[in-house]
């Protein structure tokens, strides 16, 4: 009778090992997707600011190559102005 008492027990125990070992695994998977989600996350956010990084980078180059431009035209415009006033000056 108590050794059908202690195998029962048994019995009861290794269940609720077995239980508590299921719960475990769940939760260390629970946290593993946790764990991918956020890395997946960061990923994300990286890559988001390496692309507000490069529209910066092209805005810049596109900035200093207007004003390239218009420095090329006011250069330009001032040669004209001389050049009309060296040929004013030689027709007088």
């Amino acid at each position: 009778m108590a050794r059908r008492r202690r195998a029962k027990r048994a019995a009861r125990r290794a269940v609720r090992r077995k239980v508590a070992r299921k719960a475990v695994r769940r939760k260390v998977a629970r946290k593993a997707v946790r764990r991918r989600a956020v890395r997946k996350a960061v990923r994300r956010k990286v890559a988001r600011k390496a692309v507000r990084r490069k529209v910066a980078r092209k805005a810049v180059r596109r900035r200093v190559a207007r004003k390239a431009v218009a420095k090329r035209m006011v250069r330009r415009a001032v040669l004209r102005r001389l050049a009309a006033a060296a040929a004013m000056e030689g027709q007088s």
